[in-house]
């Protein structure tokens, strides 16, 4: 065995890839069954007892058939001038290597000719095309169109069924391999340098000036392809012979691939195209899908090969993956065929004039991410939305999820995740605000949280743990009718339903501070009408709920603290979720805070502080008075302190006065008083306040003075 690292056969271009693949076929078949390849970092690798592969493909290969006598410009329509001559000229080739050739000619005339006497069709012409067709030629077939029923299906990689525009591949093929098999001694030396050009990587021959097609786009030639304007389109022979050859590879049936896809063309590694995961998409270009050509790196035989692109798995949520996201996922959880270590991402994308080219996009290592499975979760309710007759806003929300999605699955990650998440409740908003989506889309059911809060806390933030305890926080009635934060700042209900408006407006609009004051202004009018075994005098906070470390609080309340957009996103990815039945518990933050007077007395209030311990019976617990939120939105703040050392005196504590100056924001304030806070006394003890002792009258109790370091 000798092993041949060739440097020209490279994952990228398209065309090389192909002309390795094609390579590694006609060995296998022709010369060396044992013949194993595999890709590396310095090309493709290949095992053989062939000693000298450029010498044998000048002396020893046998050209595959490759007729469309389907298409005009094949050498088989009356106009086909050109087209024709290359034909005739192989016909009459004196190397017995053109036998097949020859002989499925003569099929193919005589298709042509019926064709074009009784009127056939295109997918007519195919099918007796295929049905009289010698063995040799049903690859090739196969991987132009696939018939199915009366529809035809262009597997994208080769065309609209063999051509791409004006360039007619299996004439281009003709021609070329006119090139390469040469009769005289020049000729057959020209043919030895071109093939080891293209095994090697080289350019030591003049090349041909002819296209490639789609395969290769830096020899495409066209405008602005050169400094000095428009160059000509060039091209390798043995290079364009190859690739033909390696494309029957993506040999194409009609298979029943799941209940649910009966009928479907099954194109190995081909899906639909999206702009998203590459920095040269662009929303809107026209497309013909997306090739993912499979990289192995342990040395396959042809038969496992051959055995990889029939099978084609690229499977997600059990089910072919026919767009790039799904394709993504698929090689994050397993779903690709064993042995396949990366996958090289290419779109057929309309980029030079009319002209396709295959655009590298992507190179896909293949990694198990358990946590890209949570996307699945969200995908549901988007598919519904897809076949709602949606407005212009709802495919803008759709657009960014669908960029998001794609991200998520190929990334993986908090970050990613978030943006995923908030993505789904943009879309959320955006249905609910048209009438006629609406009516069309169900009400989305939120997956559980605590599996993707297991992601997002690798994120370690403030603002996402303040995030968590404002859309954790709900009432306390029974499940059925408790109101989370989903049910106010979002336009649905619990039963569920959708609302025309939120019952809290303005969420994504008015700025978030803003938002959470009028969340508690809601909550200070509705928690009298809440079921609950304490009672209370006043008004508490939501009774469920993740609870927020009370440093993390009073950074929110203090303007300029937080990054504000990263607190938006981090909310609008937890209204996602459903967050009864999850507790958590985070650790106190390391970033120092200077903790805020009025807001270190309101925190115990919001919570409920109990009385003290000598008073008899069931005695109700001191809260929010209902006027509060109202009045530190009108900047009340010195009143709403002093008002809250009386309600803590009454409880049992001295607290510190209201200073002459309170430089903080209202709405701030309120609003920090929305998610629950853990150890809400803990300041109160510490700095703010302290137990009246139980032999001193409260009413002539003298606070404590206010510490320099707080406010």
């Amino acid at each position: 065995m000798t092993r041949h690292v060739l440097a020209g056969l490279r994952p990228t271009p398209l065309s090389a890839y192909l002309a390795g693949l094609g390579l590694f076929r006609v060995l296998g078949e022709q010369a060396d069954p044992e013949v194993t390849a595999c890709w590396s970092d310095d090309g493709l690798v290949l095992d053989t007892t062939v000693p000298e592969l450029s010498g044998w493909l000048v002396d020893r290969y046998v050209p595959t058939p490759v007729l469309s006598p389907w298409n005009e410009g094949s050498g088989f329509g009356v106009k086909d001038k050109t087209p024709k001559q290359a034909l005739d000229a192989l016909v009459a080739h004196p190397s017995p290597r053109l036998d097949a050739f020859r002989a499925a000619v003569v099929t193919a005339t005589l298709v042509g000719e019926r064709s074009r006497s009784q009127g056939w069709t295109k997918e007519r012409t195919i099918r007796q095309f295929r049905n009289r067709a010698p063995d040799a030629l049903l690859p090739w077939i196969d991987a132009t169109v696939v018939l199915v029923g009366d529809q035809s299906y262009f597997p994208p990689l080769l065309g609209s069924g063999g051509n791409d525009g004006r360039l007619e591949f299996s004439t281009s093929f003709h021609q070329r391999l006119l090139e390469v098999l040469g009769v005289t001694p020049v000729q057959v030396d020209r043919s030895g340098a071109l093939a080891q050009d293209v095994l090697t990587g080289q350019e030591v021959v003049p090349l041909s000036r002819a296209s490639a097609g789609q395969f290769d786009p830096l020899s495409a030639g066209g405008p602005n392809s050169s400094p000095f304007g428009a160059a000509e389109a060039i091209v390798n022979p043995w290079a364009f012979v190859l690739m033909v050859e390696g494309a029957l590879f993506f040999a194409s049936t009609a298979v029943r691939r799941h209940q649910h896809q009966v009928g479907r063309a099954a194109i190995p590694f081909t899906v639909a195209a999206t702009p998203d995961g590459s920095t040269s998409g662009a929303a809107g270009e026209v497309s013909r899908g997306e090739i993912w050509a499979p990289l192995w790196e342990r040395p396959f035989s042809l038969p496992e090969t051959l055995q990889l692109f029939s099978d084609a798995r690229a499977a997600w949520r059990g089910r072919p993956a026919r767009r790039a996201v799904e394709f993504y996922a698929a090689t994050r959880s397993l779903g690709v065929a064993r042995g396949v270590d990366a996958f090289a991402r290419f779109g057929l994308h309309q980029r030079n004039g009319l002209a396709h080219v295959a655009v590298p996009l992507d190179r896909v290592r293949v990694v198990d991410r358990p946590e890209v499975r949570l996307a699945a979760r969200l995908e549901d309710w988007v598919s519904w939305v897809r076949r709602g007759s949606g407005t212009g806003s709802v495919g803008e929300r759709l657009r960014r999820f669908d960029t998001a999605h794609l991200a998520y699955v190929r990334d993986g990650g908090a970050l990613p995740l978030a943006r995923l998440l908030a993505s789904v409740t943009d879309l959320e908003q955006a249905v609910g605000r048209s009438g006629r989506t609406r009516d069309a889309v169900p009400v989305r059911t939120p997956p559980p949280a605590g599996e993707f809060l297991q992601v997002l806390t690798a994120a370690s933030r403030a603002e996402l743990r303040i995030a968590v305890g404002i859309a954790s926080a709900a009432t306390a009635a029974p499940r059925q009718e408790a109101r989370t934060m989903r049910h106010l700042l979002l336009p649905v209900d619990p039963h569920p339903r959708w609302r025309a408006s939120s019952v809290v407006p303005g969420f994504g609009l008015r700025p978030l501070r803003h938002v959470l004051t009028d969340v508690l202004l809601w909550r200070s009018r509705t928690a009298v009408d809440e079921p609950s075994e304490q009672t209370f005098r006043g008004s508490p906070t939501f009774r469920r709920g993740i609870r927020v470390p009370l440093l993390d609080l009073h950074a929110f309340a203090t303007l300029g603290r937080l990054d504000d957009d990263a607190l938006d996103l981090w909310l609008r990815a937890c209204l996602a979720l459903r967050w009864d039945g999850v507790e958590h518990t985070w650790a106190d933050p390391d970033e120092p805070v200077v903790p805020i007077a009025t807001l270190g007395l309101l925190h115990p209030l919001a919570d409920g502080i109990a009385p003290p311990r000598r008073t008899q019976g069931d005695v109700p617990r001191w809260a929010l008075s209902p006027d509060w939120p109202a009045r530190l939105a009108a900047g009340h703040i010195p009143a709403v302190h002093a008002e809250a050392v009386r309600r803590l005196r009454q409880a049992g504590w001295h607290a510190v006065p209201a200073p002459a100056q309170i430089p903080f924001d209202g709405h701030a304030l309120a609003a920090a008083l929305v998610p629950r806070c853990r150890q809400p006394q803990r300041l109160l003890r510490r700095y703010f306040g302290a137990p009246i002792a139980s032999d001193e009258p409260r009413e002539s109790a003298h606070a404590p003075e206010l510490l320099k370091e707080t406010l």
